[in-house]
């Protein structure tokens, strides 16, 4: 009997005070002693609250049950087919399934390989994510199945399909299916089956978009003999920045006979790509903080490239705080620093003028070197430097230690100069060189593909924006009559555990492993020793996670 009573009056008992009041009427002591003046009106209540309700133990297991499977089967529930034409807009399923998150629009690519320009077009202002310190959203649903809300095609062709839970895209030349929403740092996952017969599709990753253009990064599914699938390629701008050349483990991830599944994790300016849960690409680039997801179909003929299981995972946000620039230039100095948070040691001059850091020096004062050092020490960090050169020999210090004797400093410095080896990494009481431009060139690129590495270096070197095309004859033109006339510049400087890696004007210069550099240390800015030396620094900046 209380088995059958505890069974029975559980759910009811859970359910709104009237019951509960009710049943407390007729306990024991307020009726006498005699068990059915309790038991009988007790049983009598429950009985009322079952037949109100509706509900039993197994009533109740059964909806708990229902429910899950409902929202179990959203996905592989078979929704009619839905085609969406590159302008009409298509209207969403209704589906139990939660709300899709609102990707970025869709971009296609022209079939032409030339370059685009990063500022062609101004994307639209991303969502805000989520601030460092609150709660991180869980993953959701970027794809529900059933509709292609939140997504759009921003090309005018390419056919978009959603069958049987999938998104399929059926074209005749290459287009991506994209987001309507930005998104800033986060970690996607995705499914893709390629279809037999020639091949060729990807993820893209912070992807801007253009009326009939998409550019950006990009992780490959690539089936060829080659088999780069989860390299990163740079679409529509620099091409292959990771190929898989010799990477073996990396190149046996994919398998072009069944679905893969790719994990795409962008924070900051560091991209990781796992195909099937094997690391495929990892690598640092400054470009894209934000941007939008996409689906791509490269262009074959009647071939239909098939996406699932699309989530993303919002991470918060970077961005890039200074250090000095015009803005802090009108502040006051604190004793004994020539900028806030920076003091000089050494030869040399460090002047702010304009908003302008400059830095002189000459040959004929026989000075020795001198540096502009942070009072704070840093660990891992990644710093920008916006500059222009005319004479001299600069570079940008990291994990360095000031010294009492000359050169005044010990550690690793990123070359700043007009010289070939501008971006190179050289250890100052170390090793020496460590680390030249292009170090990486051999032995990650395949001979094919090493000439376009260089042209985007030539350009770099030059001070081109990535949408410039190469100045003919560069090697005849004339330097400079003074230092207004150069060109502004940008050095970015990433330090990650014993890794460093450097760029030029958004072209990766060097990418090194130093197994003896320090674990923290100051930056410095430097004025070589004996020379004639300027150099203006219009900005000073580090990226940090947003608050």
């Amino acid at each position: 009997m209380n088995t059958l009573l505890s069974r029975v009056a559980t759910p009811v008992l859970a359910r709104p005070m009237s019951l509960r009041a009710a049943t407390r009427a007729v306990e024991p002591g307020r009726h006498g002693n005699d068990w059915r003046s309790s038991v009988i009106p007790t049983l009598a209540w429950i009985c009322f609250g079952i037949l109100t309700l509706g509900l039993t133990p197994v009533a109740m297991a059964e909806v708990d049950a229902a429910a899950v499977a409902k929202a179990s089967d959203a996905v592989a529930a078979k929704p009619a087919a839905v085609v969406v034409t590159p302008v009409a807009e298509t209207t969403a399923a209704e589906s139990p399934a939660p709300k899709a998150a609102a990707p970025e629009e869709a971009a296609t690519e022209t079939p032409s390989e030339e370059m685009a320009s990063a500022d062609a077009a101004e994307s639209p202002k991303p969502t805000e994510a989520p601030a460092v310190g609150k709660s991180p959203a869980k993953a959701r649903l970027l794809f529900d199945g059933k509709s292609l809300a939140g997504w759009t095609n921003p090309y005018e062709w390419g056919t978009v399909e959603v069958v049987e839970g999938e998104i399929h895209l059926t074209a005749d030349k290459k287009f991506f299916l994209m987001t309507e929403q930005e998104f800033y740092d986060y970690e996607f996952e995705g499914e893709v089956k390629l279809p037999e017969g020639v091949s060729n599709s990807g993820f893209m990753a912070r992807g801007q978009v253009e009326p009939n253009n998409v550019f950006g990064y990009q992780a490959e599914a690539d089936p060829t003999d080659r088999r780069w699938s989860g390299g990163l390629y740079d679409e529509r701008r620099r091409q292959w920045l990771n190929p898989l050349w010799k990477a073996s483990e990396a190149q046996d991830a994919f398998d072009r006979n069944r679905w893969n599944r790719y994990r795409i994790r962008c924070v900051g300016h560091h991209l990781q790509f796992f195909v099937n849960d094997v690391p495929t690409t990892d690598y640092f680039d400054p470009v894209d903080l934000h941007g939008r997801i996409g689906i791509q179909h490269h262009g074959e003929k009647g071939q239909t490239y098939r996406f699932r299981n699309m989530t993303v995972k919002e991470l918060g946000r970077h961005e890039w705080k200074p250090l000095f620039n015009s803005d802090i230039a009108k502040q006051e100095v604190p004793e004994g620093e020539v900028i806030p948070g920076f003091r000089s040691v050494g030869g040399g001059a460090w002047t702010v003028v304009d908003g302008i850091l400059q830095g002189r020096a000459s040959s004929e004062a026989n000075e020795p070197n001198g540096l502009l050092y942070s009072t704070k020490q840093y660990t891992d960090g990644t710093y920008r430097i916006v500059y222009r050169f005319h004479k001299g020999d600069s570079g940008l210090f990291v994990r360095s230690a000031i010294t009492d004797s000359k050169p005044f400093i010990k550690g690793v410095q990123c070359e700043v100069d007009g010289s070939d080896q501008v971006g190179g990494l050289y250890q100052t009481g170390g090793k020496g060189w460590v680390a030249q431009p292009l170090n990486y060139l051999e032995a990650n690129f395949p001979p094919d593909r090493r000439d376009v590495v260089r042209k985007n270096w030539e350009k770099a070197r030059q001070g081109l924006s990535l949408g410039d095309k190469l100045k003919p004859d560069a090697s005849d033109a004339k330097e400079p009559a003074s230092i207004e006339e150069a060109p502004w510049q940008t050095m970015v400087v990433n330090v990650k555990g014993k890794r460093v890696v450097t760029h030029l004007n958004n072209c990766l210069a060097a990418d090194c492993v130093i197994d003896d550099l320090a674990d923290s240390g100051v930056i410095a800015l430097q004025l070589h020793g004996n020379q004639d030396m300027e150099i203006d620094f219009k900005s000073i900046e580090i990226l940090q996670p947003a608050k």
